[in-house]
């Protein structure tokens, strides 16, 4: 289901909740979609609506120019602040979308509006720390597939696909320009910070994760799961456990100040 009206297709929502005490915002990886988190919505109980968010250039969205810098997705999203703090919330990203969730927050908390109960970055360095590897979003065509299968997170038969990777090229370059271009400013927030990290991630490093720890006030944990960069997909569960827990928590918390 889509969220407000059948013109908007920014949130897209597995299950609808009448009346829902919590909602958990799902954001997805650069090139990624709402597949990667339809499924989630089994997971949890029927107060808690799942909500993943859908940005241009993927999905029923295909046909729409994707966002190529942080600032134009951002002022996407805060077209709906409204909705999005309407509830009690959570926040997860995985890569890109943890960058994208924490810079939604940076603009909610400058409008002074609702902030999340809990924030969940998945797979990927702090915002506000610069990346030290090449940049591929501007490469020439062949060599930026190449680079894309040397990440492993792209599907083997999208990259052996040419027509289907002219149909997508523009999305891919617009969303890994995002990732790689884009810098936060560093910003401490009024939530704890669950970081999710695959054990055999070699993409990010200690500090990389450990500067999360600077953007909260209640501090941050760490937790290592099985799994490469894409460890979200090899470790579903274990993921949808980890982010299960701290639902039940922030959930808790909420019926308790009842």
């Amino acid at each position: 289901m889509i969220y407000s009206s059948k013109s908007n297709k920014l949130f897209v929502i597995p299950k609808p909740r009448p009346y829902p005490k919590m909602r958990l915002f799902c954001f997805p990886f650069a090139g990624g979609g709402v597949s990667t988190y339809i499924s989630w919505a089994d997971s949890f109980p029927d107060d808690i609506e799942l909500v993943i968010i859908q940005p241009p250039g993927r999905g029923s969205r295909l046909a729409e120019d994707p966002h190529d810098n942080m600032t134009s997705l951002i002022d996407e999203l805060m077209r709906h602040a409204d909705f999005i703090t309407q509830q009690p919330y959570l926040l997860f990203g995985h890569s890109l979308g943890s960058r994208v969730a924490y810079e939604l927050c940076y603009r909610l908390k400058q409008n002074e509006m609702p902030l999340p109960q809990y924030f969940i970055a998945s797979g990927s360095r702090a915002p506000h720390v610069s990346k030290d590897k090449e940049m591929i979003h501007n490469l020439p065509k062949n060599e930026f597939i190449q680079a894309l299968e040397k990440l492993n997170g792209t599907p083997k038969e999208l990259l052996e696909n040419r027509e289907l990777m002219d149909l997508f090229m523009s999305l891919l370059r617009a969303d890994f320009k995002i990732a790689e271009t884009y810098l936060a400013q560093k910003c401490k927030m009024p939530f704890s910070i669950l970081v999710l990290h695959g054990q055999d991630d070699i993409d990010i490093e200690e500090h990389q994760l450990s500067a999360w720890g600077e953007l909260s006030d209640l501090g941050h944990h760490l937790v290592q799961l099985p799994g490469d960069h894409f460890f979200i997909n090899q470790s579903r569960n274990e993921v949808i456990h980890q982010v299960s827990q701290r639902v039940g928590t922030a959930l808790a918390a909420s019926y308790s100040t009842l």
